[in-house]
């Protein structure tokens, strides 16, 4: 049986990548019998979802600000609307 310590361990290297079929059994028993490193789980797991959910929004933002355009491309857009 893994430690608990051993356990955080593997749960932190399942987050980046898969771990081997034996590996995730033996994390799989020991989750369901220790209610602390299933927290630790849990945690990890919101974490990892707020942090990709804040990343994702930085990049709307910053493609947001890409597209921004200059006071004088505005004032030609405005022109060539006006004509029409």
């Amino acid at each position: 049986m893994l430690t608990c310590k051993e356990i955080t361990q593997l749960v932190s290297e399942s987050l980046d990548r898969p771990l081997p079929l034996r590996k995730r059994v033996s994390v799989w028993m020991h989750l369901s019998m220790c209610r602390l490193c299933s927290a630790f789980r849990r945690d990890q797991l919101v974490l990892k979802e707020r942090i990709s959910d804040e990343l994702e929004r930085a990049s709307r933002e910053k493609m947001s600000e890409e597209v921004k355009l200059s006071a004088a491309a505005k004032q030609r857009m405005k022109k060539e609307l006006s004509k029409r």
